[in-house]
């Protein structure tokens, strides 16, 4: 393997030199991703702690590691909130209504990747405006058709909302993706004699199965943290997903309480943690390789 070109060899002084450097550059690389990741899973660690905790224990040291970790927070809040009825109604919303998304953006981002379509510039800009709009914008159109649908508090209604309020985000980023596809491989099965949606459905759509499932975790994962569509939409506790039923844990009830929200907490980022563990591995966009030769 060919040395390194930024490092002297002839002169000992140097080399020595060099050798602090790149020792000095490494440890700093270190401190500083040691601090990001204390940062971010600093909070995490914090609140598992506490959910261990009795709950005197914690007024005596928050910060402190529990001296006789238990689980009564958490069989307390799983009995109490009726925890399994809650994940499952997130997980349905989340898993039906990040699928409905994908499934809407597909086509139009196909289009928009491979075709020159006319006012495509228009088509964009429209996207983006929509992006950008706060959901609280939305929330009395919305309203107003979920009720003239007879949709208002209903799951079904719920998922179509998140379908179509996610949709022109899974546009861009499949849009994105598709695009990196060469086009060489559609040149190819043209002169074969494919139609355009035989090379969509046995090209293009099997090669951005990476890309969907990284779109389809990210709306996954904002579905499963969303508020406000819930709060509105939905009356009967029945309906609730995980963020609108852990609301009872700011009652009165529990304001003395800080281990019983933590341990709610916890519990609900269980699901996201496993989904990040079965897919992360088909995150990688490598299956292009070899698909165009020469």
């Amino acid at each position: 393997m060919p040395d390194n070109p930024f490092r002297p060899s002839a002169n000992p002084e140097a080399e020595t030199k060099y050798l602090i450097a790149a020792f000095i550059s490494k440890a700093i690389a270190t401190i500083l991703a040691l601090l990001i990741a204390i940062i971010w899973v600093g909070p995490f660690l914090l609140m598992v702690v506490t959910s261990l905790k009795p709950n005197a224990e914690f007024l005596r040291g928050p910060f402190a590691w529990p001296l006789a970790p238990n689980f009564d927070a958490y069989r307390k809040v799983w009995a109490g909130l009726d925890f399994p009825t809650l994940l499952g109604n997130s997980v349905l919303y989340s898993a039906t209504g990040a699928a409905l998304a994908v499934l809407l953006a597909l086509v139009p981002a196909y289009g928009l990747s491979r075709f020159d379509i006319p006012g495509k510039k228009f088509i964009f800009g429209i996207l983006l405006i929509g992006l950008m709009l706060p959901q609280q914008t939305v929330l009395i159109p919305l309203y107003t058709t979920l009720r003239t649908l007879h949709l208002l508090d209903t799951k079904i209604g719920l998922i179509l909302v998140h379908g179509v309020y996610g949709m022109p985000m899974q546009i861009l980023a499949l849009r994105g993706f598709m695009t990196s596809i060469p086009k060489e491989i559609d040149k190819a099965a043209f002169i074969e004699g494919a139609s355009d949606f035989q090379v969509f459905w046995k090209i293009i759509l099997p090669l951005s199965i990476p890309g969907i499932l990284v779109s389809y975790t990210l709306n996954f994962i904002a579905i499963w943290k969303e508020f406000v569509f819930s709060l509105v939409f939905l009356n009967n506790e029945s309906n609730f997903p995980v963020t609108v039923g852990m609301l009872k844990l700011n009652s009165d009830r529990y304001m003395s309480a800080f281990n019983l929200p933590s341990a709610g907490l916890v519990i609900s980022q269980i699901p996201i943690i496993i989904l990040f563990l079965i897919l992360y591995r088909k995150f990688a966009g490598g299956k292009l390789a070899g698909a165009v030769k020469g």
